[in-house]
């Protein structure tokens, strides 16, 4: 294995195992006070910690092109990101159990 290409999965699994923590806490804070947004935003964190993830794995082991890879977790981190401010936004209706009134 080439040494860049090492250093890529590397840092991708490092990534994974971060974006992974972070999510769970996110998660963990979610169920703690019942925040609709932190529900969303560890959602949003999956879908970019997953997708980014994987979008490398299709590249080095199925051999999808560069720049299809690029746009492909482009498009993943796009939704991510908009499943992300859904939550943070609080477009949807909040269950926190601290404030009923909203």
């Amino acid at each position: 294995m080439e040494p860049l290409v090492a250093l890529v999965v590397v840092v991708k699994l490092a990534a994974l195992v971060l974006g992974g923590v972070v999510s769970v806490l996110a998660y963990r804070a979610y169920k703690r006070t019942r925040i609709a947004g932190l529900q969303y935003f560890s959602v949003g964190l999956v879908v970019i910690t997953l997708g980014t993830f994987l979008v490398g794995v299709f590249h080095h082991l199925l051999g999808v092109p560069t720049a299809v890879g690029m746009l492909l977790e482009s498009v993943i981190v796009c939704a991510g990101f908009g499943v992300m401010i859904v939550g943070l936004y609080d477009v949807l209706p909040s269950t926190d159990a601290r404030n009923p009134d909203r």
